[in-house]
């Protein structure tokens, strides 16, 4: 790999960041519309499942000739495009999750009978617009940021990745929001409901006696 293979790496990082905004543009146009555009919202999706097979194919690729611990430029380089091919496939796929409730919000919306104006579906369909958008934001500034620091003084971004952190960076990167905490069956019955708590069997007790 040579200085103007490293360039030419750089500028995959760039024409894939290029991509990921035009989705995020898309995603934007779709939100002042009216009502959902459930053709050109299909499009993006299908746009964001072919770049993602682009990433996953980036990010598992071998270059036989580098060494994990060699610190020559173009080795540097290869390593550090290849963890952020990882990073923006994590992304743009917590992007397309997210767009999913927009899909399944516009089906909703034409199925709802009365006025579209006022569905409990819109919102959630802008919200997840609106959520896809985020994440492709993210996910553009990051590919730029590593794009731009393939050689020299390690960017913050990839250094996250090489410490005590990076379990956590990666786990915040897939999840947004604290897990729903269930419901108790007497909340989930109905406040009149009477909750019968059924013996435990007999593997079970057995299981507590062996631990007394």
């Amino acid at each position: 790999m040579t200085s103007s293979t490293i360039e030419t790496q750089s500028q995959w990082l760039l024409g894939t960041a290029g991509n990921l905004h035009a989705f995020r543009e898309e995603l934007w146009r779709l939100y002042t519309y009216r009502d959902p555009q459930t053709v050109r919202l299909d499009a993006v999706l299908t746009g964001m499942t072919q770049v993602q097979q682009t990433l996953l194919a980036n990010s598992t690729d071998e270059y036989d000739t580098v060494a994990l611990d060699s610190t020559k430029p173009e080795d540097i380089a290869w390593r550090r495009c290849t963890v952020a091919y990882a990073y923006a496939g994590l992304l743009n796929a917590k992007a397309i999750l997210r767009l999913q409730p927009a899909v399944v919000s516009a089906t909703l919306i034409r199925l709802t009978p009365g006025p579209a104006y006022a569905s409990p579906h819109r919102l959630a369909y802008f919200k997840s617009l609106s959520a896809g958008q985020e994440v492709l934001d993210e996910a553009v500034w990051k590919l730029r940021e590593a794009a731009e620091h393939l050689t020299g003084p390690e960017p913050e971004l990839l250094k996250a990745f090489t410490g005590d952190a990076a379990f956590r960076m990666v786990r915040s990167a897939a999840v947004t929001a604290k897990p729903a905490q269930p419901s108790t069956a007497q909340k989930a019955a109905g406040a009149d409901a009477v909750v019968v708590v059924a013996p435990p069997s007999r593997a079970a007790s057995a299981r507590a006696g062996a631990r007394r």
